[in-house]
């Protein structure tokens, strides 16, 4: 098992990462989007249980890690640009029954290989960065309108704020770009006991049975996902 995280995560978040997998790729890029999005692996990143899907314009050193360790994916068809119309088209979630995401963004190879599930229509284009799938139907978000239509759907929707999550350039990130789930582990790109909604969501995620790692003690970082593969 390896780790895919924005190079720009702190130095201690990375090497305690490095002890929970076998390596951990630090993923950059420059001049294809915009720099507070540039090394989120998950504006060029789709995954489910069952895909990987990559941009065709991500890192070539990207491609030949996941082909040095025998990782299998697929290709998407749109590259990634620099303006928030053109980056969103990997940034969705796929569970075994759903993908979510919001209409007329997605990349085709996401839509062809999530044929068979329900797509969820949200209001918001940079999905993955906003929701965590934890498992089942429980989820975490920090954007007010997805929390809308999925407790409108029956799921169990927990609400963070997303103040207090940094990002670079931007006045706050989101908790999605600050998580990775791992089977019933959740890790975060810092420390949620330090965020206003922090004992609340610990406590959440206890009572769901999940690990809580948190990989430094710094505030969270919105760091575009962490991918297991």
């Amino acid at each position: 098992m390896f780790a895919i995280i924005d190079s720009r995560s702190s130095k201690r978040v990375i090497s305690t990462l490095k002890g929970y997998v076998e390596g951990v790729f630090a993923f950059q890029t420059n001049g294809l989007t915009y720099d507070s999005i540039s090394g989120h692996p998950d504006i060029f990143l789709y995954q489910d249980n069952d895909h990987l899907v990559v941009a065709p314009n991500a890192p070539v050193g990207l491609f030949e890690f996941l082909e040095r360790h025998s990782i299998a994916y697929l290709k998407g068809k749109m590259d990634v640009g620099n303006d928030p119309g053109n980056s969103v088209q990997y940034n969705c979630l796929g569970t075994p029954d759903f993908l979510f995401h919001k209409h007329g963004y997605t990349d085709p190879i996401i839509l062809e290989i999530n044929r068979e599930k329900e797509f969820i229509q949200l209001p918001q284009a940079y999905t993955r960065c906003s929701l965590v799938h934890l498992y089942g139907n429980n989820y975490v978000t920090s954007d007010r309108g997805i929390e809308k239509v999925l407790l409108g759907k029956g799921f169990s929707c927990f609400y963070f704020n997303p103040e207090e999550i940094r990002i670079r350039n931007h006045k706050n990130g989101f908790i999605g770009g600050a998580a990775g789930v791992l089977g019933k582990s959740i890790f975060f790109n810092g420390n949620i006991g330090l965020h206003a909604d922090g004992q609340l969501l610990k406590e959440h995620l206890l009572n769901l049975g999940l690990e809580i790692v948190c990989l430094s003690d710094e505030y969270l970082y919105d760091s575009g996902c962490i991918f297991f593969v």
